[in-house]
């Protein structure tokens, strides 16, 4: 009878803690494969990544001496690679967009999209890049502040038009 009882026990207990070990693992094992394609990627375009920034399933780099920004993201099954050349980008401008939903009879502002907008010289339309969008990840993981943080990385790296000073 305590032969049962114990097993039955011993059973239970680790039934209630094997979520805390699996769920670690294999996001852990999403995390190795976000950073093994961006390093893959890093190396197929011959980038040296110099400043690097991950949160969620975003892994960005910026190769300094060649300006150029990698964006590598994994919101479903598949990579999204992005890359951007800050040499010909004048602007970066960060657009967020709320969605106003009801919860338990309460107006709620929630966070759907953010996106990044590159500005080049002399044309119309900006390059989008949706750094979160709410229909593909639900997880919020600080997306504005390291967004903010991303964006005040790239300002430094944009081209600059040169200031022509006044001669007397």
């Amino acid at each position: 009878m305590k032969i049962d009882f114990i097993i039955i026990s011993c059973i239970l207990i680790i039934i209630c803690f094997l979520p805390f070990i699996l769920f670690p693992y294999f996001g852990r094992k999403e995390e190795q494969s976000i950073k093994r394609k961006f390093k893959e990627e890093a190396l197929k375009l011959g980038l040296n990544i110099g400043f690097e920034l991950h949160w969620n399933t975003n892994r960005t780099g910026i190769d300094v001496q060649k300006k150029q920004l990698l964006l590598v993201q994994k919101p479903d099954m598949d990579f999204e690679i992005k890359k951007v050349d800050l040499n010909k980008v004048s602007n970066i401008k960060m657009e967020t967009h709320f969605i106003n939903v009801k919860q338990q009879g309460k107006q709620v502002e929630i966070l759907s999209r953010i996106e990044l907008e590159f500005h080049k010289n002399n044309y119309l339309a900006p390059i989008v890049v949706t750094v979160f969008d709410h229909d593909r990840n639900y997880n919020q993981d600080f997306e504005i502040g390291n967004t903010q943080k991303l964006v005040a990385e790239l300002q430094k790296y944009l081209s600059a038009q040169p200031v022509l000073k006044h001669t007397a």
